[in-house]
């Protein structure tokens, strides 16, 4: 009888964990997928692997353009720094690319040294947001309305590139390199209705330390959005477009016609997203929502920007706050959902690290900092490294000619 009665409890106890189990395997099914490592739909990249193949040929004599958006992993120019160094080193150095001076999120760029005068103002972030709403791809501008104000760019490159904006106010400005100007007349920015614009020139020689300076000549608005410096030779330029506290949802809040024209000027060969680190904590989203979001967001520079691969690039490991911690899985599922649903390619620093609970394991070796978010400079390194292994993989094993051979083969 007491057997019996032992037997009745086991299969009761044993129903109910069914039940239970039946009732959560769907999260379970989502959130503890076994690590991911590698490109994952690596087609999407097709565009962007045919054009190094080009400058690996000597077939195309311009740089392949990287525009990389994203948060503070991205601003402080120090993982986009260890990529652009691969790139540059394998493929060959395309120039600096675009530099906002006085960019108060990055790291000193190798090479480059710009900045600006007292009277210039960033605009697009610490509560200073323009009515239009115009920041250009790296998400800030400098703005003034003084005049006699400076800021320049003294980098290698013999194409450079000016984005500004034209508005009602506009003031004049002139343009310079190496203290002559490049301008017949000075620049009027006046304009009826705001608009992003460019002027593009070009000086003689590609390996020469040039200093570009644009001055104010009145009191009439000036807004810079960024200066660009390549060398009109095959190479990488590897454009850093990132903003501290930035959620992909960021990009939308600019002005979409602007954003359009700036990228169409640049004709980017790859677009890199970023994103995921910030928002993993807000309420109100789920898998499907964020993945429409996102797939959404990759769409709409895809139609403006039709000749850019793009790749999402996943957010890294999370472990301050525990709503992070359970929910960064479901993140990177949605991202790579989004990747697959719009035609992208996808690559996830959160399983390269190791997975849930690599954050800790990365600060405790001196790979992660300490508010268990950012990686120091080392980590960065390390998920730069990985990820440009498992890009170049990719690369190589694109086409059968390619496979063969490859020093650049992942180990």
């Amino acid at each position: 009888m007491m057997m019996a009665a032992v037997m009745r409890k086991l299969s009761a106890i044993c129903l109910l964990f069914l039940f239970t189990l039946s009732l959560i395997s769907p999260l379970v099914n989502l959130a503890d997928e076994p690590p991911r490592q590698g490109i994952e739909n690596p087609a999407a990249l097709q565009n962007f692997f045919r054009a190094l193949a080009e400058v690996q040929s000597g077939r195309r004599l311009e740089p392949v353009r990287v525009m990389h958006f994203g948060d503070s992993h991205t601003a402080a120019d120090i993982l986009t720094a260890d990529i652009r160094r691969h790139f540059q080193q394998d493929f060959g150095d395309g120039g600096a690319g675009w530099i906002v001076p006085k960019n108060p999120m990055s790291t000193r760029r190798l090479g480059v040294t710009s900045g600006a005068s007292s009277g210039w103002s960033i605009e697009g972030i610490g509560g200073r947001i323009s009515p239009d709403r115009i920041y250009g791809p790296a998400g800030i501008a400098l703005s003034t309305s003084k005049s006699n104000e400076r800021v320049w760019v003294e980098t290698s490159g013999n194409h450079f590139e000016l984005y500004y904006v034209r508005q009602s106010g506009g003031g004049r400005i002139d343009v310079l390199v190496d203290g002559a100007s490049v301008l017949d007349d000075p620049l009027s920015l006046q304009s009826p209705t705001a608009e992003a614009s460019h002027l593009f020139f070009d000086t003689p020689a590609a390996n020469t330390r040039h200093h570009v300076e644009v001055r104010t000549l009145n009191a009439g608005q000036v807004r810079i959005l960024g200066i660009v410096a390549e060398h009109i030779t095959p190479g990488v330029v590897y454009d850093v477009l990132g903003v501290n506290g930035a959620r992909a949802s960021r990009v939308l809040s600019w002005n979409q016609p602007a954003l359009a024209n700036v990228l169409a000027d640049r004709r980017p060969d790859l677009i890199v997203l970023e994103y995921g680190t910030n928002e993993v904590a807000d309420s109100g989203w789920t898998v499907a929502s964020y993945q429409r979001f996102f797939a959404g967001l990759v769409r709409r520079l895809q139609r403006v920007a039709p000749q850019a691969s793009v790749l999402l690039l996943g957010p890294t490991d999370r472990s301050d706050l525990p709503v992070a911690v359970n929910k960064m899985p479901l993140m990177i599922q949605a991202q790579r959902r989004a990747a697959f649903d719009a035609g992208a390619a996808f690559w996830s620093s959160y399983d390269a690290m190791g997975g849930a609970g690599a954050m800790n394991t990365w600060a405790a070796g001196g790979l992660g900092q300490s508010d268990h978010v950012h990686l120091t400079r080392a980590g960065y390194n390390r998920i730069g490294d990985l990820f440009y292994q498992d890009l170049m993989f990719a690369y190589r094993n694109s086409t059968p000619d390619r496979r063969r051979g490859s020093s650049l083969d992942r180990p």
